[in-house]
């Protein structure tokens, strides 16, 4: 895992240096582009491939088809990071450059998905089907709806996050309100706190459960953890970069962990592993 990761990350970040460089080379006026600065998209990078690199012996544990699972989240994460894109687009800022980072989210995606399985693939498939018949019927299902909520949570989160980058200046000073955008920075708060007790309440519930359920509440609950870490460091103008893309990282981990329910329901059919 180890090797994966720096594999992953050393490669993800010659990638995005290729592409922005061919994308200054083929439309020059993007050259100016702030999120083509190296500290901009490195910072990004590293955090969203370390998150997709811890997740793989996750995935590999909790389903009987690990690549199969791992391949769909793949998808969705990339289609979610390319909402902070579309944003860009609806400010204005240029069609070609913000095409290019797109294109950096994709190949950050085939890139650690490529080296992560085939480096460090599982030592052995575990079947999981069996987890549920350690609790009655209706405690199991329960514990699914309760991580099906905490998911649907962490999606508002999201969303509420990038309308946040949207509504309130970036470069604004240190504080614990802005001036431009407080409702929504109000709103995407005040999210979180139902969020984190859910997340605690969970967790009490489940962190003896069956296998399955104790990677969900783990997962998601150290999601949501460094989310909230993130959303402190966010106030201090310095740390604000690191912070968003704790949050991100943090979001995107929990919305993982608390899916990993549901995505065992749809594993059921899924092709094996070969």
């Amino acid at each position: 895992m180890v090797v994966a990761g720096a594999a992953a990350v050393v490669a993800s970040l010659v990638l995005d240096a290729a592409l922005v460089a061919v994308g200054t080379r083929l439309f020059p006026s993007t050259s100016g582009f702030a999120h083509y600065r190296f500290s901009d998209y490195a910072t990004l990078t590293v955090v969203g491939v370390v998150v997709a690199v811890a997740a793989w012996p996750a995935v590999a544990r909790a389903s009987a088809s690990p690549r199969w699972l791992y391949l769909r989240l793949a998808v969705v994460v990339t289609i979610l990071l390319w909402l902070p894109d579309l944003f860009l687009l609806a400010r204005h800022e240029p069609v070609r450059a913000v095409l290019v980072l797109m294109t950096m989210h994709l190949g950050i995606a085939l890139v650690t998905y490529n080296i992560v399985v085939r480096v460090a693939p599982p030592r052995r498939r575990e079947d999981v089907a069996g987890d549920s018949s350690e609790t009655d019927a209706g405690a199991a299902w329960s514990a699914r709806l309760a991580a099906t909520w905490l998911c649907l949570l962490v999606g508002v989160e999201l969303v509420l996050g990038i309308v946040t980058l949207v509504a309130v200046p970036t470069g604004r000073p240190t504080g614990l309100l802005p001036v431009e955008g407080r409702a929504v920075y109000l709103a995407h708060a005040v999210v979180g706190v139902p969020l984190a007790l859910g997340a605690v309440a969970l967790w009490l519930a489940q962190r003896r459960g069956p296998r399955l359920m104790r990677l969900c509440v783990w997962i998601g609950g150290i999601g949501v953890a460094a989310g909230a870490v993130g959303g402190v460091l966010a106030v201090s103008h310095p740390l604000r970069l690191v912070g968003a893309a704790l949050m991100l990282a943090g979001t995107l981990t929990a919305g993982f962990g608390y899916l990993l329910p549901t995505f065992d329901a749809l594993d059921g059919g899924a092709p094996a592993d070969r």
